[in-house]
């Protein structure tokens, strides 16, 4: 009888064990997700101020939308004008030096993810120091085991 009851209050304790470890594995693997997915949005501004647009494509389903307050564009629109955009500001002596994330809110839900950020950037202009804040709502989906962008939308933030 003791030992059966010893057993019984092994394999309790065993159970409830592995059913905390499996919660802590959700947690860390969440984690994990999410700091890959910023990592991903990171990479994206970075590709994007080196106009290593091939690179972006990468990262973008091919249904991608961006929309602004002026249009939606498609994929290939979205990556021209990004192109565009960096382009000019390089040829009026614009450049990045450096760039943070702000307010950063991240949701999984199973294989979406929806993340509001502010970028805050530090940039040159003629040489003058000018900072500019936006607001992005961007929408990820897991498609066979790889993270890809399939919304963006950006607002620039007036103090």
């Amino acid at each position: 009888m003791r030992i059966l009851l010893t057993l019984l209050i092994f394999f309790s304790f065993s159970c409830n064990e592995a059913d905390s470890n499996k919660g802590i594995t959700n947690k860390d693997s969440n984690d994990k997700v999410k700091d890959e997915l910023l990592s991903l949005e990171r990479k994206w501004l970075d590709a994007e101020f080196a106009l290593d647009t091939a690179y972006i494509s990468t990262l973008m389903d091919s249904s991608f939308i961006d929309i602004s307050i002026d249009h939606i564009h498609n994929k290939q629109q979205a990556l021209k004008e990004m192109y565009d955009n960096i382009n000019a500001m390089r040829k009026d002596s614009i450049f990045l030096d450096s760039l943070k994330f702000e307010d950063v809110i991240l949701n999984l839900y199973e294989n979406t993810a929806v993340i509001s950020l502010v970028t805050h950037s530090y940039k040159k202009n003629k040489g003058k120091p000018v900072e500019k804040r936006m607001r992005f709502y961007d929408v990820w989906i897991n498609r066979n085991g790889k993270w890809k962008a399939v919304s963006s939308q950006g607002t620039t933030l007036t103090d």
